[in-house]
């Protein structure tokens, strides 16, 4: 995989955007994966390795935490950051959301080919697919953001076009839940 995908976690141009990593293919043994910090639970088909960020932005510092797995060509990611409390005042959840969107494309040169709003209980969210070529080929990024009071959550897969509909693909991005505080 392309360093290219992993630097989508990371990339941050009005706000946050996250990147790439987690499996799919085969008998995969799926086990639960849960980050106390960041508040929630994932399905994953392996360990996940944890990496933090520290981006620089016009807001002050933000810490991107990641979470990611990669197998068979297949790359899942959770993601999350926490927004300073200036930004969530001055900018509605839809805005962060937007920027989100719109960081994740520009990060990997891609193009949105799909939108849907959709919530997490009764936070909001959006579920993406951005489609991106580079030397490997054609890719789809399929990506859940949700904006949570001050925390900006991304779960995405990146894979071979086709990937982002993938039994696997959706098996993921549904096991995402928040952990009761």
């Amino acid at each position: 995989m392309s360093r290219k995908w992993s630097r989508v976690v990371g990339v941050l141009p009005l706000l946050l955007v996250a990147g790439a990593l987690l499996t799919g293919c085969g008998e995969t043994t799926w086990s639960e994966f849960s980050s106390a910090e960041g508040a929630f639970s994932v399905l994953m088909p392996g360990a996940p390795t944890e990496e933090t960020q520290t981006q620089d932005t016009e807001m002050g510092a933000i810490d991107v935490h990641s979470f990611t797995f990669e197998q068979g060509g297949v790359a899942y990611l959770v993601g999350y950051n926490i927004f300073p409390a200036a930004v969530i005042e001055a900018a509605s959840p839809a805005a962060l959301l937007n920027g989100a969107r719109d960081g994740q494309a520009k990060a990997v040169n891609g193009t949105l080919v799909n939108e849907q709003e959709i919530t997490l209980g009764a936070y909001p969210g959006r579920d993406l697919e951005i489609r991106a070529e580079d030397a490997d080929g054609i890719k789809t990024l399929h990506t859940r953001i949700y904006m949570v009071e001050d925390k900006l959550y991304q779960i995405l897969v990146v894979g071979l076009e086709g990937q982002s509909a993938a039994e696997d693909t959706i098996k993921f991005l549904d096991s995402f839940k928040l952990l009761e505080e």
